[in-house]
């Protein structure tokens, strides 16, 4: 390791569209470096019109308090929106960050990308409307 890579901090994002889901997968570091990235992503989404979004947790390595605050204002902008973001994928520092705060009940959460983009589907499908 070269000295000072440990403050390295990098975050990889990747979009797939997944009709009429969109699936966000983030790899690497989610923190106060990288937060705005995923913010802007969801933005950028949102302003497109894809407001179904799945955020793939499976690679991310780390998450503190700052990054958990990106998935939250995500969340919101989403719901905003008219919207569904759900995370697939929590594990390790993140489910540690998401118990901690005692805030896992306020994303819904799946085990996979695909149940996700699944429940949003069939979320998609039914008649919400009263009648």
């Amino acid at each position: 390791m070269d000295e000072g890579a440990y403050m390295r901090t990098q975050l990889e994002i990747a979009v797939s569209d997944h009709q009429p889901a969109t699936v966000v997968v983030l790899a690497g570091e989610l923190d106060i470096a990288t937060g705005d990235m995923l913010r802007g992503a969801i933005r950028n989404l949102l302003r497109r019109g894809r407001t179904r979004l799945v955020v793939d947790t499976s690679d991310l390595e780390f998450c503190d308090s700052s990054g958990l605050e990106a998935l939250l204002d995500s969340r919101d902008e989403t719901e905003t929106a008219s919207g569904s973001l759900r995370l697939a994928g929590v594990h390790g520092v993140l489910e540690l960050v998401l118990e901690v705060t005692r805030l896992r009940n306020e994303f819904l959460v799946d085990e996979t990308s695909i149940e996700s983009v699944t429940a949003l589907v069939v979320d998609g499908t039914r008649d919400v409307s009263m009648v």
